[in-house]
């Protein structure tokens, strides 16, 4: 019997069909409508939905650039190091990542940042979410983890 690992690498770009600015996430089915200018903050809250809806022990995570055939950076040696959540601004603010990512490749990864886990206590709400975002209730302090990001 084979499990199958959770990958912790989303993506989301800005995006504008028909005029109307949306995020487009590797995680969801539809995009997302913007709400009014496609801020930064409005990116982080929903990779950061994603990260804290799917939690993984620290063993079953893998660097997610090497499932990307390296594509984030030139490729300069094996991935060493212990595992780091980054967050990766690319297309000049396009297109932004939240992946694990091992120390040598973080250190090569043009524009990214490390970033802390969630709090274990964080916890995403059941209830009334719109349709295609990831409900996020960043208890006790969601600014300062959300800004973190």
């Amino acid at each position: 019997m084979s499990m199958a690992l959770s990958a912790r690498a989303w993506t989301v770009t800005v995006s504008s069909p028909a005029g109307c600015p949306a995020l487009v996430c590797s995680g969801c089915v539809l995009p997302i409508p913007a709400v009014g200018a496609v801020a930064v903050s409005q990116i982080r809250r929903h990779l950061a939905g994603h990260l804290i809806a799917s939690r993984l022990p620290p063993h079953l995570r893998t660097c997610q650039c090497r499932e990307k055939s390296c594509a984030w950076h030139w490729r300069q040696g094996p991935c060493s190091g212990p595992l780091r959540l980054l967050l990766i601004r690319a297309d000049c603010g396009r297109t932004w990542h939240l992946a694990d990512a091992c120390a040598a490749c973080a250190g090569a990864i043009p524009h990214a940042a490390t970033v802390p886990e969630p709090p274990e206590n964080t916890v995403v709400p059941r209830g009334h979410v719109p349709a295609g975002e990831a409900p996020v209730d960043l208890n006790p302090e969601p600014g300062e983890w959300v800004e973190a990001l």
